[in-house]
C-alpha cells in the first residue's frame, strides 16, 4: 500500500474511533450537567409574567418536576392562592382576589418566547383570553 494512503487510512481510523467514543461518551454525563433548560418540561415558562391589563403578577417556578405559581401579588397586595395544577403541560391556579371578592382562575394554553398565551375566568362566570408577558 502508498505509504501517503496508510497515513491517510490512519488519520481517519483515528477520527473515526474519536467520534465513537464521543458519541458514547455523552450516556456516560449525568444529565443533571448537561444543558437543558434546567430540566424543565417547557423550558421558559418558569420566571415571572403579568398582566398588562390588570397589572397582577405571578411568579411561577419549577419544582420537585412540576410548575408552581409561588406568588401572585397587584400592586402591594399579596394573594393566596387557593389551588393549582400542573398536568399535560397546562399549569392552571386560583386565588382569592379580595379586591374585587371573587376567586380569579388562570390557565396557559401556550408559550410563545416573552409571551404567555393563557385563559382567565372569574367565579362569578366571567372570563376570557389573555396574554401575560415575561418581567426582566
Amino acid at each position: 500500500m502508498n505509504p501517503n494512503k496508510k497515513v491517510l487510512f490512519t488519520f481517519l481510523s483515528f477520527v473515526l474511533a474519536l467520534l465513537v467514543i464521543a458519541c458514547s461518551c455523552s450516556s456516560l454525563i449525568p444529565s443533571s450537567i448537561l444543558p437543558s433548560g434546567g430540566g424543565e418540561a417547557m423550558p421558559g415558562l418558569a420566571g415571572t409574567w403579568k398582566d398588562q391589563e390588570t397589572s397582577d403578577t405571578f411568579v411561577i417556578a419549577w419544582q420537585g418536576g412540576q410548575y408552581e405559581v409561588t406568588s401572585v401579588t397587584w400592586g402591594t397586595d399579596n394573594y393566596t392562592i387557593t389551588a393549582q395544577s400542573w398536568s399535560n403541560s397546562v399549569l392552571s391556579w386560583s386565588y382569592d382576589d379580595t379586591t374585587i371578592g371573587l376567586t380569579v382562575t388562570h390557565t396557559t394554553k401556550s408559550l410563545d418566547g416573552d409571551n404567555l398565551n393563557a385563559t382567565w375566568s372569574y367565579s362569578d362566570g366571567r372570563g376570557g383570553d389573555e396574554v401575560l408577558v415575561r418581567v426582566p
